[in-house]
């Protein structure tokens, strides 16, 4: 008799640890999976999105091998002519003129209003003012800001935040 209430009590244990173990095993399985498709970094939760002002249009970003490319357009009502544009990091103090001549940003010509060009840089202003090539690695991450510099036919050297941007390199 006592030899029969040892082996139930031993049974009993050996199913209650199987049952666990394997409920364990399981989540253990299924974080390990989450963890290696980077569901846990940081990174995962940045989207790429582009957030244009009123009356400008951004669409399209991308940020691949250290280029990035956006759709931008202005819808004002005037053409602009001697059009820069140029990005900045979040942090950056706003450009100074100086800072759209070269090959700091790109220089478009006339953009007329309801027209859209395909805007393409490799470098962006950091928050110290520096010009930095935009990251290549694929899951790094850049934030910032789209300026224009324009003249008008009834004013020159205006310059403009057009939008935000929020990349991920792939």
């Amino acid at each position: 008799m006592k030899n029969s209430v040892r082996t139930r009590k031993a049974q009993s244990a050996m199913e209650y640890l199987m049952t666990y173990g394997w409920a364990i095993l399981i989540i253990a399985v299924v974080l390990g999976a989450l963890f290696s498709l980077g569901i846990f970094s940081s990174g995962a939760l940045l989207g790429t999105s582009c957030i244009a002002l009123s009356g400008y249009l951004c669409s399209s970003p991308t940020l691949h091998t250290g280029t990035l490319t956006a759709i931008i357009g202005q819808a004002t009502g005037s053409s602009w002519t001697s059009t820069y544009l140029l990005f900045t990091a979040y942090g950056a103090a706003t450009p100074a003129t100086a800072m759209f001549a070269g090959t700091n940003g790109m220089s478009v010509g006339t953009l007329s209003s309801g027209q859209t060009v395909t805007f393409t840089t490799g470098n962006y202003i950091n928050s110290a003012g520096a010009v930095t090539a935009l990251p290549t690695s694929v899951g790094s991450s850049v934030s910032g800001t789209i300026w224009a510099y324009y003249s008008t036919a009834t004013a020159s050297n205006l310059m403009t935040q057009i939008a935000t941007v929020s990349l991920k390199a792939s």
